[in-house]
């Protein structure tokens, strides 16, 4: 079995994926590092670990889950960095600038679709987080870029801090809200919710009309994160930890990491 991490901005997603490359999922929703030693301590119950995988786009909290992990685990941890990442081609510049985590989740749903070099598309990644962000890539492994936009609980926030209009804690988003809404905390966050909505339908279609005028390519959506089970798209939909899992089980069958 092995481990793998997310370091995000805001928070630390854990899994723990098995032979059959079933995911167990451990959240840890804050930096606290006895959440964190928490969680560690949990999975070493319950689990055998092998090897340890991370990525980060949150450099400075790279030595807090390392050093938990030598604690409790006793393992080694390899972080997975853009040199991991064979591309045929990247059009970010500098090409390490792009976040990790949208390479790596370009380049696993890739993994998951397969690619034959008589039916070349672009894959095209939503991840709902902190930000919302759109990247594509192609069956061939060349990344073209995409876009960023606020998440929809950091837009949220934003709103509140330059206006007058109160702010109410966010939980999770577990479905479409009412268009129509008669206080102004429902008025608020319904309209949070549906910009994110709105951005992600005309990005996309944006997006996909752009690949097929300038690469003549089809286009095959994904959801991962935030609020992705809304299904907000006719798409495939694999949790972020789950692309991460494909990527990660693949390098430690080639390196035996």
């Amino acid at each position: 079995m092995y481990l793998i991490a997310d370091i995000g901005n805001t928070r630390m997603k854990l899994a723990v994926f098995d032979k059959s490359h079933n995911p167990i999922y451990f959240n840890v929703n804050s930096y606290n590092i006895r959440h964190i030693l928490s969680a560690l301590k949990e999975i070493k119950e319950n689990y055998k670990i092998n090897k340890v995988f991370y990525s980060s786009v949150c450099f400075d909290r790279n030595d807090i889950f390392v050093s938990s992990v030598e604690d409790v685990l006793k393992k080694d941890v390899y972080r997975v960095t853009h040199k991991d990442i064979k591309l045929k081609g990247n059009l970010y510049e500098p090409k390490d600038s792009v976040g990790i985590d949208r390479v790596l989740s370009t380049y696993a749903s890739i993994c998951f679709e397969g690619y034959n070099e008589n039916e070349r598309y672009a894959s095209i990644v939503i991840d709902m987080g902190t930000a919302t962000t759109i990247s594509v890539m192609t069956s061939d492994l060349i990344f073209l870029g995409g876009m960023i936009m606020s998440g929809t609980k950091t837009s949220y926030k934003a709103l509140s801090s330059r206006t007058s209009l109160p702010y109410y804690e966010m939980g999770p988003i577990d479905s479409i809200p009412n268009p129509l809404n008669t206080n102004i905390k429902d008025a608020i966050m319904s309209g949070a919710i549906y910009n994110t909505i709105g951005s992600v339908h005309y990005g996309v279609n944006e997006t996909k009309k752009y690949i097929k005028e300038k690469y003549n390519l089809k286009s095959k959506i994904f959801l991962t994160g935030g609020i992705s089970n809304l299904k907000l798209l006719k798409c495939k939909i694999y949790p972020y930890l789950v692309m991460q899992g494909t990527y990660f089980n693949m390098i430690d069958k080639k390196f035996g990491r």
